[in-house]
């Protein structure tokens, strides 16, 4: 009986004890407090109005849709997408020794422009750094809350972390001649990060955070959106630094145009059977499933990256960075040991190196780098050598150093801890393997040890001292120089922590020479 009551008791006590509430814009967010209360937890919160019917393929419109309370205690559904990168974590989950099963089947909708705030303090005066996560997913796949970017261990920093959401594929990266020139006709998933930098600018301190301090970091596709970004007018005053994890070569030497954008939304509608005139008013009447379907069957080898329209981008993002650069922010940067290694076919041989590789590796001449890489015995080392070189490190390498001689300042790291276990020794230091040691989230078929659970550390002070000051220094961690001429030197992430020489010099040497060139 005694038990009875104190379990009542306790019952009582928790109906009493509401979760964390914030005003926003005529709201009161209700979220939840997880982690025993250290974190409050707000999700699925809305930071733009629905871009469906009439708004689909248009610049995100403010919230207008107030509630007296709105309930943000679950996810929203993820922007309609390619099953890719779900694919790929049941894949890697069955590769490191687990089950697919661990990964549910994953809610998509066209409404779908929220984000989720972490932060462990709501006291309006904290003035918490603020650090924005923007996934990857080749902008055609991936969502916000993937497990691994859960924020609740990283907010335990002092840190307000801020996950969001944007359009992908035929919905955010697409454009049509019917289009006003007035207002946005393009890149609407880039908008839509931008609105959510607005929202933060906004309301943040709310949450404990402050809007003179935003960092966003991403990976893959994340991190190229986010360097785009910062080489836009249109973040001043609401982004102030970057951390851009595995990427600089995608879509930043040659993005595409606004017209071959209108070419596929006049190839969607031929293939969705729709009149030409007229046809972006057929096309936002096509059901979102029906519109995807038929777009990823018809464009399914896209790469969507963002187009230059002569609104928020008038050139190229490697145009501005030796043109008038990145201003005063600063950036992190850098990449994988085997970014394409799990990527590459395990039957690669080096006849397929000698046939196929060239048209793999953009930007050195390849003759000369396949000289370099010949001594590997593996062909698919030395295809994932290549292809890390040109599309990621010696890309990033060359961006730090960029920013750095112009005055800014850039970082330069690079991650080679494998994941431990015959398994994952077999992958190597994969595509997208940091950033669980960024964010404290190891799923529980990744094994992780004392050396793991140091570089975890490393790596969360590096990245959070970096949102706080502008530099990822301090006395907690080892010392971190900017990437920069003469020296070169880069933070090596794996093992130890150290600073080394610059890796894979005569690949990159074949790169610069490239850029010369081109």
């Amino acid at each position: 009986m005694k038990c009875i009551f104190i379990i009542a008791a306790l019952l009582a006590l928790s109906a009493c004890d509401p979760g964390p509430s914030v005003d926003v814009d005529g709201e009161t967010l209700s979220g939840i407090y997880v982690e025993d209360g250290k974190i409050a937890a707000f999700l699925g919160v809305p930071f733009a109005e629905p871009p469906v019917g009439d708004l689909r393929w248009r610049a995100p419109q403010p919230l207008s849709s107030a509630v007296a309370k709105r309930e943000v205690t679950d996810f929203a559904p993820a922007c309609i997408q390619s099953m890719r990168i779900l694919d790929w974590y049941r894949w890697l989950a069955v590769e490191m020794g687990g089950s697919a099963d661990y990964y549910e089947d994953l809610e998509v909708s066209e409404d779908c422009l929220y984000l989720n705030v972490w932060t462990p303090t709501l006291k309006s005066d904290a003035k918490l750094a603020v650090m924005v996560w923007v996934h990857g997913g080749s902008n055609n796949s991936g969502w916000s809350y993937e497990p691994n970017y859960y924020g609740h261990k990283l907010a335990q920093k002092d840190v307000v972390v801020v996950s969001v959401a944007y359009r992908q594929g035929v919905f955010g990266f697409l454009s049509h001649p019917d289009m006003p020139r007035d207002k946005p006709v393009a890149n609407f998933g880039y908008w839509d990060l931008v609105a959510s930098l607005q929202w933060i600018q906004d309301n943040i301190e709310q949450f404990g955070g402050d809007p003179d301090r935003v960092t966003m970091f991403g990976e893959s596709a994340g991190a190229e959106n986010l360097l785009a970004l910062m080489a836009t007018d249109a973040v001043d005053g609401l982004l102030h630094r970057g951390i851009a994890q595995s990427t600089a070569g995608f879509g930043l030497t040659g993005m595409g145009t606004l017209a071959e954008e209108e070419e596929r939304a006049l190839g969607l509608a031929e293939a969705l059977g729709l009149p030409q005139e007229n046809s972006l008013a057929a096309l936002r009447e096509v059901p979102a499933d029906e519109l995807f379907a038929v777009y990823d069957e018809t464009f399914s080898a896209h790469y969507h990256a963002p187009a230059i329209d002569n609104q928020l981008l008038t050139e190229s993002t490697w145009a501005t960075i030796h043109g008038r650069g990145l201003g005063s922010r600063e950036l992190i940067i850098g990449s994988n040991y085997h970014e394409w290694y799990a990527n590459t076919a395990e039957d690669t041989t080096w006849d397929d190196v000698l046939r196929e590789g060239a048209a793999l590796v953009e930007g050195m001449d390849y003759e000369s780098a396949l000289e370099i890489v010949r001594g590997e015995e593996d062909p698919r080392r030395a295809i994932d050598r290549l292809r890390t070189a040109s599309n990621m490190l010696c890309a990033s390498q060359h961006v730090a150093s960029t920013m750095n001689a112009a005055g800014g300042a850039a970082w330069m790291y690079h991650f080679t801890r494998t994941p431990q276990g015959e398994n994952g020794i077999s992958l190597g230091a994969y595509h997208g393997v940091e950033y669980p040691y960024v964010f404290d989230t190891h799923d529980p078929y990744f094994a992780i040890n004392n050396t793991d659970r140091s570089l975890q550390q490393a790596m969360q002070l590096y990245w959070v001292n970096f949102a706080k000051t502008g530099d990822p220094n301090s006395d907690s961690v080892a010392r971190w120089p900017r990437f920069q001429a003469p020296d070169l030197m880069v933070q090596e992430l794996g093992d130890e922590v150290f600073t080394t020489a610059a890796p894979e010099p005569g690949l990159c040497a074949l790169f610069e020479e490239g850029l010369a060139d081109r």
